[in-house]
């Protein structure tokens, strides 16, 4: 099994994986009292927030999603995940048995993807300034994603049998092509933004995220063109299989594992010249609130009008932002490296993979199959963020109902080298209040592909979520699965002292009506 492992994670060479950035949350990232969950979305929502301060202690969003696999498993994501499989479903040594059978494939020709992200959320802070006219945020995080892309359909088969289909051996496949991405990064973020125009009907407000990346791992294999055949093994009784590969156009490159086992939180990792890769990355915001009854949120404290900060005052809320404009660079000669190989009539057998270290190991494993030119080594490449035009709607139903609609479109193309985002369309009616709140998005996701209703929450300092129930709890044959939770909590701005002080909707003060009407 190790073989299969590492030999058809190659064999996306002509082959197989996306894994879709970062989920978006917009089950709880959308609310007035997301906190710094917000920013992500815009930056322009660290000014005035409902929070004079707020902390994200922890979270984490777990998200796959592809156009190819269904699950049809016995047991659901959840259970597997929570590691709660019954013991009929488990091998003699304890572990979950999950045979290609519970894998259900969608066969059309078409090119496959499967998209996976887990993002680590951790502490990070934002503060209100000068009656929440401006505020700013500090932020750190872990992303891996994982982009497989442009994958053709044999690839993508030999990869879900683990080249295990009868149906598959003794066939030439050619004209194969694919592209895998997979990347961990470490980020550290400034935000910083504060109201443009304030005339009480229309008010508008801007903010922008400066990040510095750190780039943890990367592994990528781009086929270009590649023929492929799946032959028993005789040396093995014909029990193993291995892979000829009669031709093949690649290049492929890694980061050694110590990139992330040696990090440390130090200037020389954050700024200098010691971790994988580096770079730099920014997102820019602009949000807009039509305000018609803002006069109704107005008092006067020491003879100054202000506004209730305690209280949300639009009718409806626009927001608009670009995201993760940006790379991350490889330069490190210590553990970046990268090859191009054209060659023909190579194989991959068991006994070159058969015992791995690591990372390097299955590389090196590779480069003796291939007989690559190891002194041809680059030591330099560029791996894009996941650049994405993020879009909402939110309008206010009642006091505390509202419904929020997201538009999440992916710029970078598919082919491209480095890190791609997930485009989805969610609509998310939501009550909020500010010690709970629950919402239902209703998304279109899987890049507009596949539909999902989820569901999530927050209660006092807990938040979680899934954007796609049906996944979740194994309904109807899945070919998506999400899940978020966090903890999070903050001091929130506070109403007037007294509630004599607050303006009335004509605008006019409770002292000036009641002297108006003797």
């Amino acid at each position: 099994m190790v073989f299969h492992r590492y030999s058809l994670f190659f064999l996306l060479s002509i082959g197989y994986l996306r894994p879709a950035l970062a989920q978006h949350l917009p089950g709880v990232a959308m609310s007035n009292y997301a906190g710094t969950q917000a920013l992500y979305h815009n930056p322009a929502f660290v000014a005035d927030s409902r929070y004079k301060v707020h902390v994200n202690f922890v979270g984490v969003s777990l998200y796959e999603a592809n156009n190819h696999i269904r699950y049809d498993a016995p047991y659901s994501f959840l259970s597997l995940l929570t590691n709660n499989v019954h013991d009929q479903y488990r091998n003699e040594k304890g572990a979950i048995v999950l045979p290609s059978s519970y894998l259900v494939e969608k066969l059309n020709g078409r090119d496959k993807h499967l998209n996976i992200g887990i993002d680590a959320r951790l502490p990070s802070v934002m503060f209100s300034l000068r009656d929440g006219q401006f505020g700013i945020g500090l932020s750190t995080r872990i992303r891996t994603i994982a982009n497989l892309t442009q994958t053709t359909q044999p690839i993508a088969s030999a990869l879900r049998s683990r080249g295990k289909n009868p149906d598959m051996v003794d066939k030439l496949y050619e004209n194969q092509s694919g592209n895998l991405h997979l990347n961990a990064m470490g980020e550290l973020a400034l935000t910083a933004g504060g109201v443009l125009i304030d005339n009480d009907t229309d008010f508008f407000k801007v903010g922008v995220t400066v990040k510095r990346l750190v780039g943890l791992y990367n592994a990528h294999i781009i086929i270009n063109d590649g023929s492929f055949s799946i032959k028993a093994d005789p040396n093995y009784n014909n029990e193993k299989e291995y892979y000829e590969l009669p031709a093949i156009s690649t290049r492929y490159g890694f980061t050694a594992d110590g990139a992330y086992q040696n990090f440390k939180p130090t200037p020389g990792w954050l700024i200098g010249r010691e971790a994988a890769g580096s770079g730099w990355g920014f997102d820019l915001g602009l949000v807009y609130e039509y305000r018609p009854d803002v006069n109704k949120y107005a008092y006067r404290e020491k003879g100054e009008r202000k506004l209730d900060g305690s209280k949300n005052k639009y009718l409806y809320r626009l927001s608009v932002a670009f995201t993760d404009v940006g790379a991350v660079r490889f330069k490190n000669a210590d553990y970046a490296r990268q090859y191009q190989v054209t060659t023909a009539n190579k194989s991959l057998k068991f006994d070159q993979f058969k015992a791995l270290d690591g990372t390097a190991g299955f590389f090196n494993a590779v480069n003796t199959s291939l007989d690559t030119d190891t002194t041809a080594r680059i030591s330099n490449f560029r791996s894009v963020l996941p650049t994405a035009l993020q879009a909402s709607l939110d309008s206010r139903l009642k006091t505390n109902g509202y419904v929020n609609v997201l538009l999440v479109q992916n710029l970078i193309p598919s082919g491209a080298f480095g890190m791609k985002g997930e485009s989805i369309l969610a609509v998310t009616p939501r009550y909020e209040h500010k010690w709970y709140e629950v919402s239902v998005p209703v998304s279109l996701m899987n890049h507009y592909g596949s539909f999902g209703i989820g569901l999530a929450g927050r209660v006092g300092p807990l938040w979680f979520g899934t954007d796609h129930l049906a996944g979740l709890l194994n309904i109807g044959k899945p070919k998506i699965f999400s899940l978020y939770a966090g903890v999070s909590a903050g001091l929130y701005r506070r109403p007037p002292k007294s509630p004599n002080d607050c303006f009335l909707p004509d605008g006019s003060s409770f002292w000036q009506r009641l002297f108006k009407r003797k």
